[in-house]
């Protein structure tokens, strides 16, 4: 069906998916993808990913786990502030789609409720 790098956000423990990119290709196509994604996935709250700090650990041979670090300061603040966020990225097969059957609106009742 195809494969996908799969970004995960990981924040207080809790895994949120933030991206599904598609890949044209295979798995090693999609590898490729994956640790170029690792590699300058953008922060959450910054535009430039190259003034961040950037930590990538290959986990597995299929999903990377990336430190981003960026800092802020803000005025009248005496010290800098540190950000600090994670990301899984993870290359993966889409094995099976179900499309959603859209909800009904709810049927009247005996007195046309």
């Amino acid at each position: 069906m195809g494969w996908y790098v799969l970004v995960e956000r990981v924040s207080y423990g809790e895994s949120e998916l933030v991206g599904k990119i598609p890949v044209e290709g295979g798995e090693e196509e999609a590898l490729a993808c994956a640790e170029e994604t690792a590699r300058t996935r953008r922060p959450r709250y910054s535009g430039d990913s190259r003034s961040c700090g950037r930590l990538v650990f290959r986990t597995s041979p299929t999903s990377w786990l990336v430190e981003l670090t960026t800092s802020s300061w803000d005025k009248g603040e005496k010290y800098p502030t540190t950000y600090t966020e994670h990301l899984n990225i993870r290359v993966a097969e889409l094995v099976h789609v179900q499309e959603l059957v859209p909800a009904q609106p709810p049927k009247k009742g005996r007195f046309g409720r």
